[in-house]
């Protein structure tokens, strides 16, 4: 019975977190479609904007030869750094492997701008089982060694960025939408500021939705990217596109990469298998917290038995003891008749223990 139950707990947590998958994205099912192509050409026919939250389609948003995306991936680096920038170059999005063994990383936008700065800018669609923290410090330091170079000035050492837009809460004990990290001594003095990691967590960003005119430009970029493909937002980022300019760049660039067909077949075939990587990761902790929950009853019913094994054991021994203190008492008062009918005579036995208060 309890498998059964837990069974069927696990049925209904896959249908419910297939369906919110589903709604949070705000895409229809894709279930509904016999094959991408199909997919593809209803989007399109629809006039759908596709997900910025997917990688492929992140990318793409920043990364077009188009003056509207050139335009957006220059507001949104300004918004980052909260500095002007005067011009941005794209770079190779694979770090140089610089001996046999060292780990590949692969940058979703990896540039450099103003003075030699550079940065990688990321989108994490769903946490994963690795401290994500981690791995926006090694990238950040990868990012740095791609620009030096042997005989190197070390006052030339410019500025390099990790910027990671997450769909999911890394830090749940701040409400902070943008988190800043860099080197800082325990009291808060800073080094030099040359790594700088900035993680803007879109879940966050709700609260910030309803006054927008008081948000930072950051944060009103992570409501662009959180909300640019909802139907129910639509008039939200009209109105951001209005009021600032790089919104209005990125929500044409997003428009014009939603007419191509290839980037609705990535995005399906993406969102396949964040679905099913999640339902997945869904089914693994159910079973996990089945077998945990079997295992206690497995624990308890065997506790139960071990306990009464050992309370017979020590109900036995005490009871012994008993019986033993009884008959040296009889023995020292030479009351043998009475040890002779105790031995036989359970209710005469308890007459003898409660006459020696035994």
């Amino acid at each position: 019975m309890i498998e059964i139950f837990f069974g069927n707990i696990a049925s209904i947590v896959y249908k419910v977190v297939a369906y919110l998958f589903m709604w949070y994205n705000k895409i229809m099912d894709i279930d509904d479609f016999d094959n991408a192509d199909e997919y593809a050409q209803r989007m399109i026919a629809e006039k759908k904007l596709l997900n910025p939250r997917v990688d492929s389609t992140f990318k793409a948003l920043f990364t077009q030869p188009t003056p509207e995306s050139q335009g957006a991936l220059k507001s949104f680096l300004e918004a980052v750094t909260e500095k002007p920038i005067t011009n941005i170059q794209l770079k190779t999005s694979s770090a140089i492997i610089e001996y046999f063994g060292q780990r590949d990383v692969n940058y979703d936008i990896l540039c450099t701008f103003d003075d030699g700065q550079q940065a990688n800018i990321e989108m994490q669609a769903f946490k994963q089982k690795y401290d994500y923290g981690q791995r926006a410090e090694y990238h950040v330091a990868r990012v740095l060694s791609t620009g030096m170079k042997r005989g190197f000035l070390w006052q030339k050492v410019s500025q390099a960025y990790q910027i990671s837009v997450l769909d999911f809460v890394y830090d749940t004990s701040c409400s902070d939408i943008v988190s800043r990290y860099a080197m800082r001594t325990k009291d808060g003095r800073e080094l030099k500021g040359v790594q700088n990691i900035v993680f803007i967590e879109l879940p966050k960003i709700s609260k910030k939705e309803a006054d927008f005119e008081k948000n930072t430009a950051l944060e009103n970029w992570a409501i662009f990217l959180k909300d640019a493909d909802n139907p129910t937002k639509k008039e939200l980022i009209n109105n951001l596109a209005n009021k600032e300019a790089g919104l209005m760049q990125a929500k044409q660039s997003l428009s014009t990469i939603s007419s191509d067909h290839d980037m609705w077949l990535t995005q399906f075939r993406q969102e396949i298998a964040e679905r099913d990587y999640l339902s997945n990761l869904y089914a693994i902790e159910e079973e996990k917290k089945q077998a945990i929950a079997k295992g206690r009853l497995e624990g308890l019913e065997e506790g139960r038995v071990e306990g009464l094994e050992e309370g017979r054991k020590e109900g036995f021994a005490k009871g012994a003891n008993r019986v033993l203190s009884l008959n040296n008492l009889l023995i020292s008062q030479n009351r043998f008749d009475d040890l002779k009918r105790a031995s036989v005579d359970s209710e005469y036995l308890n007459t003898l223990f409660k006459e020696f208060n035994l």
